[in-house]
């Protein structure tokens, strides 16, 4: 831009500050001040630790390699691993744990308990930047479902060990599906006696294991679907630390194995890993209804957080739009959106270039990158217009200059602080003491062209603050603005137009180091460093520690949590059930009516239209003389299917004289059974009766 007239500046000095955006969320203070909190500790580690060696500031990238090692191990398993009901569990139990099956074991389960922390973190962490509302609303919703499906595969995982943990997974599971009123059968008398398990069942649920997991690469797809520039993987060292990290924790702590399944007994304490078998401790509490309530009750209210705590904005008032007039077709703000919101459309005002850039509202979320990268002002921000602000704040600083003030100017990203950096200026300037210090949406909204101009017409550097986290507001398009400053990238900066000067700098706020920024200022001011800025070097000793040290606590994290030995809530006292299904007699059909019978036809002459249906199962149980009834009705619309139920009664431990009668309708003869049981603790002790077997003792 040219310098601006004497009117125009003083017009623009008088100029009021922006009228920021109204907030995108609610609670925007509280989630920023622990997105604050969230970035210092990431420069905490970043003091040994380079940013990109650090799996917890791209906590979304490194579950993937998480999620991969899994399903590569899983693949693996199935060398030793038999999907069968009968030897499911023995061909885990002839592993040794440190054998090569028993690592591999490990290594499946391990890399699927840090697939799962590092999800739970990536989720946090968007949570507290806020990039969850407007225009990405897509990929909360699609990651929520994604975290869903995870977990669900991890489940079915827990299912086919077929130990004790297996077989409470198996029975909540059964619990939850007759909650719903779909099945005709209840699915959980199945799982009362090892005999009735279907074995078709237990090979649908591995089934599924196998093949849920392609589902997760359409989740991704949908998920990364409004992101330029799409990273899936983290940088080879962290993806090389984490694989290498969880095959040393997998010789290390050898995956556990609990007792086999056993439907009969109740397990007194046994394994649960708290990342995918937490509904368990609900379900041995709770009933099947409420633990259905808590579940998608708790995946629906993630996934309405967009709704819940953002807010409604007009999308002219904080998004990026295109003056016509000014677009001069260079695609650059295609190039540089991190959101891929920017296209080029055909031209509609007739001039002479071929296309015009378009801005889709519902990817643009407002970070102004594309702003910084149009030479002619042709896209900017509503609320913080390029041509008014690089007026309005040239003036400011050539005003302040003849005042005497700083001739070294500070740009801070606002990104830094969210909207607060705005109302919170004052805190940069005691931060830098020796500058003037303005505030701008984001770092890369800054043009090599008001650099230009700035050193052109006296000011002796310009310091621009970039907000360097992850989680960023404008991702990776931060970087852009050091591109362009080195002239390795358009627009890019050039001397000349600066007067030969080419007093910039670049440089990442670290919010562990504040004082970090304070010296690299003065160094700027001072020459001692040069203008474009450098990643400290860090000894490769003290990486490799701060690296092992990381992957102890991010181990520790991931391996307790699933090696937590639990008691079993349910009683310890033996238990006594009877399983039946029991066909009541068929009822009798009304008379037939002559009137009625003439109006059918022809066909249908001499049958009764009225639906069959069955008499109720009276089932009468008595334990050592006492007598219990109760009546149960038959299945179906029409009640014309089997009465199936259970019976279960606490029982005192020792020998019981139990007889059993079912009553199938008025004056049948009863089917009866009876004999001596030996209640023993934490046992279920079973009776079936199906109408072509009889009774059976399990």
């Amino acid at each position: 831009m040219n310098g601006p007239d004497t009117g125009v500046a003083a017009e623009a000095a008088a100029a009021p500050a922006p009228r920021l955006p109204a907030p995108a969320v609610r609670g925007e203070t509280v989630l920023a001040r622990i997105d604050r909190a969230c970035a210092w500790v990431d420069g905490l580690i970043a003091r040994w630790l380079p940013h990109e060696f650090n799996p917890l500031a791209q906590a979304g990238a490194a579950a993937n390699v998480a999620l991969s090692v899994a399903i590569v191990s899983g693949v693996a398993l199935l060398i030793w691993y038999s999907p069968s009901l009968t030897s499911a569990y023995d061909s885990l139990a002839t592993l040794g744990g440190r054998s090569l099956g028993g690592w591999v074991r490990a290594v499946h389960r391990y890399s699927s308990d840090l697939a799962m922390l590092l999800i739970l973190l990536h989720a946090a962490r968007v949570l507290f930047a806020r990039k969850f509302s407007g225009a990405r609303w897509l990929p909360w919703v699609t990651g929520v479902g994604l975290s869903a499906l995870v977990w669900f595969i991890g489940w079915t995982g827990y299912w086919l060990v077929w130990d004790q943990p297996a077989q409470q997974v198996a029975a909540t599971s059964m619990g939850l599906l007759d909650a719903l009123p779909v099945f005709g059968e209840p699915l959980g008398r199945l799982f009362v006696a090892d005999r009735m398990v279907p074995s078709l069942l237990f090979f649908v649920v591995f089934f599924l294991h196998m093949l849920l997991p392609l589902a997760i690469a359409v989740g991704l797809a949908l998920h990364l679907l409004r992101v330029s520039r799409v990273r899936l993987f983290p940088r080879w060292p962290v993806t090389v630390a984490l694989s290498v990290g969880v095959a040393l924790a997998s010789i290390v702590v050898p995956a556990p194995l609990d007792d086999p399944a056993q439907m009969a007994v109740k397990a007194s304490v046994f394994t649960v890993d708290a990342w995918y078998l937490t509904p368990l401790a609900l379900a041995l509490r709770f009933e099947h209804v409420g633990l259905w309530i808590a579940l998608l009750g708790t995946t629906a209210a993630a996934a309405a957080i967009p709704w819940l705590l953002g807010r409604r904005r007009p999308p002219v008032s904080y998004q990026a739009v295109v003056e016509p007039a000014r677009c001069h077709a260079c695609t650059q703000c295609v190039q540089d959106c991190p959101f891929d919101a920017v296209t080029m459309v055909p031209r509609a005002d007739g001039k002479r270039f071929p296309s015009q850039a378009q801005v889709d509202s519902a990817r643009c979320v407002g970070c102004g990158v594309c702003a910084g990268s149009c030479d002619s002002e042709g896209i900017v921000l509503p609320w913080f217009d390029t041509y008014r602000e690089e007026t309005r704040l040239a003036a400011e600083i050539a005003s302040a200059r003849a005042a005497g003030g700083p001739v070294w100017v500070a740009f801070v990203a606002g990104d830094i602080d969210g909207p607060l950096a705005f109302l919170h200026a004052a805190r940069w300037r005691e931060r830098l003491p020796d500058y003037q210090v303005h505030v701008v949406p984001t770092a890369s909204w800054m043009r090599p062209k008001f650099v230009e101009h700035l050193l052109r017409d006296g000011i002796r550097g310009v310091l621009i603050v970039r907000d360097a986290r992850a989680e960023a507001a404008a991702r990776d398009g931060n970087r852009w603005v050091l591109d362009r400053l080195a002239g390795e990238r358009k627009p890019a900066f050039r001397v000349e137009r600066a007067g030969g000067l080419a007093a910039w700098r670049v440089v990442d706020y670290d919010p562990a180091r504040p004082a970090e920024l304070r010296r690299a200022a003065r160094a700027f001011r001072s020459g001692e460093e040069p203008a474009v800025s450098v990643s400290r070097r860090r000894h490769p000793l003290a990486v490799a520690t701060a690296a092992g040290v990381l992957a102890v606590l991010v181990a520790a994290a991931t391996l307790a949590p699933s090696h937590l030995r639990v008691e079993n809530p349910a009683p310890s006292g033996p238990e006594f059930v009877f399983s039946f299904k029991a066909l009541g007699d068929r009822g009798q059909t009304g008379a037939v009516d002559p009137a009625a019978e003439a109006a059918k036809p022809v066909h249908m002459r001499g049958r009764s239209t009225e639906k069959p249906h069955r008499a109720p199962v009276i089932v009468r149980v008595t334990i050592d003389g006492v007598t219990a009834e109760r009546t149960f009705r038959a299945k179906g619309i029409s009640q014309d299917g089997p009465a199936l139920a259970e019976w279960r009664q606490p029982l005192a431990p020792g020998p019981r004289a139990i007889a059993i009668e079912i009553v199938t309708g008025p004056g049948a003869s009863p089917l009866r059974w009876s004999g001596t049981l030996n209640a023993e603790p934490r046992r279920l002790h079973v009776v079936t009766f199906e109408p072509d077997a009889g009774f059976r003792v399990e």
